[in-house]
């Protein structure tokens, strides 16, 4: 019985071992980067689409996104959402979809005074 724990164990830890992580890594990221590299930094096993794109007499500006959930021990699943705006091919803005709706309010704050 002890050896068909150890193996069950065993087996259970290479499978995990083997699995490629899907965590998304948005720290990698810098200004400036292009789609190849942004897609490399992220993790090219992750997908990556573009959910939008329009014509500007600067150049194309095109918007990615990339989406996972996470299982966090006491929330449940939880959903994490990346947009990145590239300008010719070249990243100029990422970040959470939430995170750019607080900016917007900070900058309006600001004008009015």
């Amino acid at each position: 019985m002890k050896n068909l724990f150890m193996v069950a164990v065993s087996i259970t830890i290479i499978s995990c071992g083997s699995k490629k992580s899907m965590a998304l890594h948005p720290e990698r990221l810098s200004i400036g980067m292009t789609r190849q590299q942004v897609i490399m930094a992220m993790g090219d096993h992750i997908p990556f689409k573009i959910i939008g794109s329009r014509t500007y007499p600067e150049g194309v500006i095109e918007v990615g996104e990339y989406y996972d959930k996470k299982l966090i021990y006491g929330r449940g699943f939880v959903e994490e959402i990346y947009y990145l705006y590239f300008l010719n091919n070249t990243l100029i803005q990422w970040g959470r979809p939430q995170d750019w709706q607080k900016e917007a309010d900070r900058i309006y704050e600001v004008r009015i005074r």
